[in-house]
């Protein structure tokens, strides 16, 4: 018979059993809903993405740019913005200067653009400075409809000379509220961080864009490259999160809009090359966009029930918004814990030595580890495959980045952890690679300004 202690530790392990029960079975449900996922990348890998029809329609855009002392690279982005195989006349150029020190204003309105100065430190965001700069600009031009649609851009960009006739072309269809631009990467080859953000962003293109433009679906903002119509923000720009990309792409979403992409639409940014500035871009993308699914998400899941179209996006988009990471971490820490106090009440220390301290346990968990590593290299190399006429690196080092890429996806679960207990504030990424546009395309440059030269003549 069982004395009352053994009872109490029989009971207790049957509650863990059951415990470690529930949470795989959430995780295989988790797994089940959203095995799709590997279908896009079917898609992204062996389909070609729309290419727009060409158009007689030359649509008037605003670009708004948000500077935090970027007088190292904001030049050149608005020099490849001057550089656009596309009517200079309709283009309108806003900066806001965020809190800036240095010479970032004056460099910006000698190259033509319009600047507004903000100066609250409290609040130095991007979008708060987006929130700053619509509310200036609606009251000095009456609101925003002056033009047709407003590109967002971060000061590090640069364009391709096509960007804005591509771009051109897919919002003369009139099918799409915002479309987002195809996002390369210019310092690629620095190192294995920039390169791991590189196949990051080649990865959302090949696994998540590409795939939702063949089947007609919307997709995601990630952080800037895209053009929104003016009528979403004739109310000014009311996302002010840490991660207000994810915000807008659930605010559009939720209210029926759709979100397109436009391959062709090439632009180039910068990517972290300190191990440190990583992290600490991560945490805020993790603590951001787990702010924006349990505040917006819910909108969504409502909206699959009462709405007979768009229903996909809707599910898709609440998928690309769980929080993976955070969820992931915390059920195998649970499942652990579980398991581990489950053997101590049992066996007690002894158990708990031969059970997790034995060299086949090491071998088990070398294993897991490897696997993965190994999966999370393979994608990186189909993505390479895939992506590699937009790919600027060396053979030698794209394969050695290929094979140490696995550390940026492997980082996800401790910062997503991390994020949650954190109080994360937005701070500034330096950035100082002073690539031009023509440094990286310099053929495509040179036909633009000549067709630009072109047109001059023509007009006059």
């Amino acid at each position: 018979m069982y004395n009352g202690t053994e009872f109490k530790r029989g009971s207790f392990v049957l509650v863990l059993d059951v415990i470690f029960k529930v949470l795989q079975t959430i995780l295989t449900v988790i797994t089940v809903l959203t095995i799709y996922k590997t279908v896009y990348k079917v898609i992204g890998l062996f389909f070609k993405a729309r290419v727009y029809p060409e158009t007689q329609n030359r649509h008037k855009f605003a670009v708004i740019i948000c500077a935090r002392n970027e007088e190292k690279v904001i030049g050149n982005l608005l020099d490849s913005i001057h550089a656009q195989n596309y009517p200079q006349e309709l283009l309108q150029v806003f900066v806001v200067a965020d809190n800036c020190t240095d010479d970032t204003a004056r460099i910006c309105r000698e190259k033509g653009a319009i600047v507004y100065e903000r100066h609250d430190p409290a609040h130095a965001r991007k979008g708060y400075a987006l929130q700053y700069a619509f509310k200036h600009i609606r009251e000095d031009y009456g609101g925003v409809d002056f033009v047709e649609g407003w590109f967002i851009f971060d000061a590090d960009n640069l364009l391709h000379p096509e960007y804005m006739a591509e771009m051109n072309k897919a919002f003369d269809t009139g099918e799409f509220d915002v479309i987002c631009g195809y996002r390369n990467t210019k310092n690629f080859s620095t190192n294995i961080i920039s390169s791991a953000y590189g196949f990051h962003f080649y990865r959302s293109s090949f696994a998540y864009h590409r795939p939702r433009q063949v089947l007609h679906s919307s997709t995601h903002i990630a952080g800037t490259g895209y053009v929104v119509r003016s009528e979403w923000f004739k109310d000014g720009w009311n996302w002010t999160c840490l991660t207000e990309d994810a915000e807008l792409t659930y605010h559009i979403l939720a209210n029926r809009g759709k979100i397109g992409y436009c391959e062709a639409a090439e632009f180039y940014d910068e990517q972290p090359t300190r191990f440190r500035v990583s992290v600490r871009q991560r945490i805020r993308w993790a603590k951001g966009r787990l702010f924006v699914f349990f505040a917006r998400g819910y909108k969504l899941f409502a909206g699959m029930f009462r709405r007979k179209t768009n229903k996909w996006s809707l599910y898709d988009m609440i998928f690309y918004g769980f929080p993976y990471g955070l969820f992931s971490g915390l059920v195998s820490i649970a499942t652990f814990l579980a398991a581990f106090i489950g053997v101590a009440v049992s066996a007690g220390w002894e158990g708990i030595a031969q059970e997790y301290f034995t060299l086949s346990v090491l071998k088990t968990a070398g294993v897991a580890l490897g696997l993965y590593w190994a999966q999370a290299a393979v994608t990186a190399l189909l993505v390479a495959i895939r992506e590699h006429k937009k790919i600027h690196c060396p053979l030698p080092k794209l394969i050695f980045y290929i094979i140490f890429f696995p550390w940026f996806d492997l980082m996800d679960i401790p910062l997503s952890i991390a994020s949650l207990f954190m109080h994360v504030t937005w701070r500034r990424i330096v950035h100082e690679d002073t690539t031009r546009v023509e440094d990286i395309v310099p053929e495509s440059v040179a036909r633009a300004r000549a067709a630009q030269e072109e047109n001059n003549a023509e007009n006059e």
